[in-house]
């Protein structure tokens, strides 16, 4: 693979591009690579992305002509990714709807009462603006057209990061600083319509050539037939406790899919690829049962490393104040991602070609090959052959804190065959 770009690991390029822009996600990776790997596939293949996210695979996609079917777990990026592929909106339209979401600012403002919504919302923004977003968020919930409701749902997402007196969108709330001119929700929300309505003016196509389901890719998803895809495209969570049911908790909340912290785990993690320490009990995992399982049956050799990757983890913990169970977080990361590339491997069509963009790790100082191990793990699941293709390094902006590792590790493109 000869691959010149920079920035593949990473959402930046996606900033200056229509679509892919309307939605600032904590991790993701760019369209530039999509790009590149469709320029060399007919026109007829079909792209399979088994983390959809906010879209970024299926709308390249769909804007270079090919058809693409994806899976996402999480009901708000779902919704998210479907607002993104959807091209047939129309300004006319749009302004009929913001005229009437203006009167109903207008005429609910006084009598909105905000002590009933989530006290989250409550602490994250003050009272004119969180009154504002619920009156427009209760109009858009009212839409009886699918279509309109999840491009006004965006567009209000993209609100709550410029209105909240705190920055919401990183993985974790921070508190330790306020956004300055955080206010006019309601004109932020119409500039926000307008330029993604001029967006899709731009766009080649007027009409949906990507598809997207709610589900977990850890599990086989019925409606994606078997061998119906020519490629893969993908980046997979991490192995680096970033806990993607927390980022959207803000959104999920001000939505009404979540409500507590009980909520997210229920409803969010348990659709999720183990990512972090927050996605399963301690108490529940049984080391020796894990080794009987299938995974460790089919993998025998990565079983083996593993085993000595756990212990050491386990260990270089009781020195750390936080003493998180990153040994199990490794275990269940694996195993989830083995079940993936079974539904990858299936969808794929003979001969075709899975490319994942990914992360190594060093827990507890413990480095961890997570591509090369992943590798691995795949040609246990049906693909013949993996590459390894280096994209940056990453991790040194760590060397100068004492609690953190000064482990060098790098940003890998994964090539399964």
């Amino acid at each position: 693979m000869e691959l010149q770009l920079e920035n593949i690991g990473c959402s930046k390029d996606n900033m200056n591009s229509p679509i892919h822009n309307w939605y600032k996600f904590t991790a993701g990776f760019s369209y530039k690579f999509v790009d590149y790997l469709l320029s060399d596939l007919s026109q007829d293949s079909v792209v399979f992305e088994p983390f959809a996210g906010c879209g970024t695979t299926l709308v390249s996609a769909q804007k270079n002509g090919y058809y693409s079917v994806g899976n996402e777990g999480q009901e708000f990026m779902y919704d998210i990714c479907r607002a993104k592929l959807n091209w047939t909106i129309h300004k006319e339209v749009v302004d009929q709807y913001i005229s009437q979401i203006k009167n109903r600012v207008f005429s609910d403002f006084e009598s909105y009462d905000i002590s009933r919504e989530n006290p989250l919302l409550i602490e994250l923004y003050d009272d004119y603006n969180l009154k504002v977003l619920c009156i427009i968020r209760n109009y858009i919930n009212s839409i009886a057209d699918e279509s309109y409701k999840l491009f006004f749902k965006l567009a209000l997402s993209n609100v709550l990061h410029k209105t909240a007196i705190y920055p919401i969108a990183v993985p974790y709330i921070s508190r330790s600083k306020r956004i300055i001119n955080n206010g006019q929700p309601l004109e932020k929300f119409v500039s926000v319509c307008d330029k993604m309505t001029n967006d899709i003016v731009t766009q080649p196509a007027q009409y949906h050539q990507a598809h997207v389901f709610l589900h977990d890719s850890r599990k086989q998803n019925s409606l994606i037939e078997t061998n119906s895809c020519s490629i893969c495209i993908t980046s997979p969570p991490y192995l680096n406790n970033l806990d993607y049911g927390e980022v959207s908790k803000v959104h999920s909340h001000f939505w009404g899919i979540t409500q507590s912290w009980n909520d997210i785990t229920t409803k969010v993690r348990s659709n999720l690829v183990t990512g972090a320490t927050t996605h399963y009990k301690e108490t529940d995992f049984d080391i020796e049962r894990f080794t009987n399982s299938e995974f460790a049956k089919n993998n025998k050799e990565v079983m083996s490393d593993l085993l000595a990757l756990y212990h050491r983890i386990k260990e270089n913990a009781h020195g750390r104040s936080g003493k998180k169970s990153f040994h199990i977080l490794m275990m269940h990361y694996f195993d989830d991602m083995y079940n993936v590339f079974h539904e990858i491997r299936r969808v794929l069509s003979p001969n075709s070609k899975a490319y994942l963009i990914l992360g190594d790790s060093a827990p507890y100082g413990v480095y961890i090959p997570t591509t090369q191990i992943l590798g691995e793990i795949a040609t246990s699941t049906g693909f013949q052959n993996y590459s390894i293709y280096k994209i940056r390094t990453r991790g040194t902006k760590w060397r100068s804190l004492s609690n953190r590792h000064n482990i060098e590790l790098s940003e890998n493109i994964l090539e399964l065959s």
